[in-house]
C-alpha cells in the first residue's frame, strides 16, 4: 500500500522542485495517520515536480494535518483553467480513491489544486468517500 503510492508518485513526478509549502491554499482539514504511513508519504515532498504537455505537478503533503495536496499548474502564466470544481469532481474522486484509496482508509486526506489563472482547490478527500470506489 505505502509502496503503491511511493510507486504511484516516482512514475508520475520528476523535473524541478518548488518550495509551495508556504503558499497551500487553506484547510480545516484535521486528520491523523499511523506513523508508519506519516514516514513514507514526507518523503513526497521531495519528489521533484513533473512537467508535463501544458502543466506541472508537485505534491505536497503536510504531515500536523495528515494533508496531502496535489498541486497542478499550469505552465504558461497566460493560459487559464477552463474546468470547474463541480465539473471535474466526479473525476477527481475516482482518481484519487484508486490512487490513494487505502491510504485515506486510514485517515488521509488528499485535495487537488488547480494553481494559476481560473484555478480552485477540491474539496478534501477523506475517509468514507471512497466506499465502493476502489
Amino acid at each position: 500500500m505505502i509502496k503503491r503510492v511511493v510507486c504511484f508518485m516516482l512514475i508520475f513526478l520528476g523535473g524541478c522542485q518548488s518550495s509551495d509549502m508556504n503558499h497551500l491554499p487553506k484547510s480545516d482539514y484535521q486528520g491523523k495517520v499511523p506513523q508508519a504511513l506519516s514516514n513514507e508519504l514526507i518523503k513526497l515532498n521531495s519528489i521533484p515536480t513533473q512537467s508535463l504537455r501544458g502543466e506541472s505537478i508537485h505534491l505536497v503533503y503536510e504531515e500536523d494535518k495528515a494533508l496531502l495536496t496535489i498541486i497542478k499548474k499550469l505552465r504558461n502564466n497566460r493560459w487559464e483553467w477552463d474546468l470547474t470544481k463541480s465539473k471535474v469532481a466526479g473525476d477527481v474522486l475516482e482518481s484519487i480513491c484508486r490512487d490513494f484509496g487505502d491510504e485515506i482508509d486510514l485517515g488521509l486526506g488528499v485535495r487537488i489544486w488547480f494553481a494559476g489563472n481560473g484555478g480552485f482547490v477540491t474539496d478534501v478527500i477523506k475517509a468514507g468517500d471512497c466506499d465502493g470506489l476502489k
